[in-house]
């Protein structure tokens, strides 16, 4: 099969022989298979994980395959359904079609192969459909992450590089760099971009609801769990799931997170049933997080496990070229969403872009942006209309001692270890790239 995931099967059938045939041939044509005698075991199966096809016998004592293909839909709409029907009972096939299956077969079946080969094209056909949605989705954003400055192309060769792998992914950065665009990139460049990522901001969910929201609960697992719930690893199966501020999972959520990533198995929160997930795990922090682990506050065998492969994003204001580039795209974002002309980027405007230090990153940029084509009632974004920070005008006299004192500072450190910049940004406790950027701001780059 073209797919490299294997295709999960429903098959329901009251009848033993049908339904050991049926999932001996569709096994040997390398799929899986999960069988249920009524309508009854079917929903608790798909509860417990989610199919890609069902095979339904048409006529089932108690819940007959027409109800069970309506109580299926309703949780997965567009789950391809195929239904097994008698000679007599072909009518009642036909009008099953009209109401939403995906075709159907006579009993007794004449040859297999036909089986295998409707599973195949409906399968093809569903895979098709989600990428053109997808194709359509991206045609909205022209770019997943938008950069200039070489550091960040080379980020980006990286980033495309492990996407085309199963291998678990840290990206690290400061708030506002863009680390869940960063994982969409990843994702949109992987062999499961047919499905969508699912995302979960660690941070912006109670301790208490967090693994709730992981894995899903039974119906009475805690007080409020009136129903059964699905996780998001349940929705993220042969997919991508990015936990945005790992950092800020609690200690004793994080050995079932291990475990989860190990073993690729997970109970909801009270229940007992193993549900098996294929999601592959993208994690984001704006935190150290090998010095918690030192410290005790992160679990060092989830950190190595998260941290196979780790992408640093730089800081905005280390990537000077990247300003201009966003603030451009930014600008037309802008206009198109106020209905006005975009205007262009004046000097004055542009060299106050540059001298901010951009504390919030790319987020903020975007705001300032924003905001200022917002206020701007001419063809040309000047100085009066930079809102959000302060400009280099009001703020350079009150900020000459303080940019003296730091120029002080970067010279005794680099004096001191005789000009060695990695020992000077571990000193003055930043990250090489920073203290290159700081030195070039001071003019204590040597010329060549």
């Amino acid at each position: 099969m073209a797919n490299e995931f294997k295709a999960t099967v429903l098959i329901v059938d009251d009848e033993e022989s049908y339904r050991s045939m049926i999932s001996a041939v569709l096994n040997d044509a390398g799929y899986e298979t999960m069988t249920a005698d009524s309508g009854k075991a079917a929903i608790e199966i798909v509860n417990r994980r989610k199919a890609d096809l069902a095979i339904l016998d048409l006529m089932m004592p108690g819940m007959d395959g027409r109800e069970l293909m309506s109580r299926l839909k309703t949780r997965q709409p567009e789950l391809p359904i195929v239904f097994l029907t008698a000679h007599g009972s072909i009518p009642s096939a036909v009008e099953a079609i009209k109401q939403g299956a995906a075709d159907y077969l006579t009993k007794p079946l004449p040859h297999v192969d036909d089986l295998v080969i409707t599973i195949e094209r409906l399968l093809e056909l569903k895979r098709l459909k989600q990428q053109n949605q997808l194709h359509q989705a991206a045609k909205k954003v022209k770019n997943p992450f938008p950069c200039a400055s070489p550091t960040m192309k080379k980020i980006l060769e990286m980033a495309a590089k492990v996407a085309a792998t199963d291998v678990t992914v840290l990206i690290t950065g400061e708030s506002g760099t863009g680390k869940e665009r960063m994982a969409q990139f990843i994702h949109l460049n992987s062999n499961r971009s047919q499905n969508e990522m699912v995302a979960v901001n660690c941070a912006a969910i109670v301790e208490t609801l967090l693994e709730s929201e992981l894995f899903g609960h039974e119906k009475g697992a805690f007080t409020g769990a009136d129903r059964s719930k699905t996780g998001r690893f349940e929705e993220a199966d042969n997919s991508t799931l990015f936990l945005d501020e790992i950092g800020e999972m609690s200690i004793s959520l994080q050995p079932k997170l291990l475990r989860v990533l190990q073993e690729k198995e997970f109970r909801r929160v009270g229940g007992n049933q193993l549900i098996r997930t294929n999601t592959r795990l993208i994690a984001a922090t704006n935190r150290n997080l090998k010095q918690q682990a030192t410290e005790g506050l992160f679990r060092e065998d989830l950190f190595y496990r998260i941290s196979v492969f780790t992408l640093q994003i730089p800081p905005l204001r280390e990537r000077p070229e990247d300003i201009i580039f966003l603030a451009e795209s930014f600008i037309e974002e802008a206009a198109g969403k106020f209905s006005k002309p975009a205007p262009e980027l004046g000097e004055d405007f542009r060299r106050a872009l540059l001298k901010y230090e951009w504390p919030g990153n790319v987020r903020e940029l975007a705001n300032v942006i924003e905001a200022s084509v917002l206020l701007c009632d001419s063809d040309k974004l000047q100085l009066q209309h930079l809102h959000g920070i302060n400009t280099v005008s009001e703020a350079g006299e009150k900020d000459e001692p303080l940019m003296l004192a730091e120029k002080k500072a970067l010279i005794e450190a680099l004096q001191k270890f005789d000009g060695n910049r990695e020992q000077t940004a571990d000193f003055l406790g930043m990250s090489k790239r920073n203290l290159i950027y700081k030195l070039k701001k001071h003019d204590l780059i040597r010329k060549k």
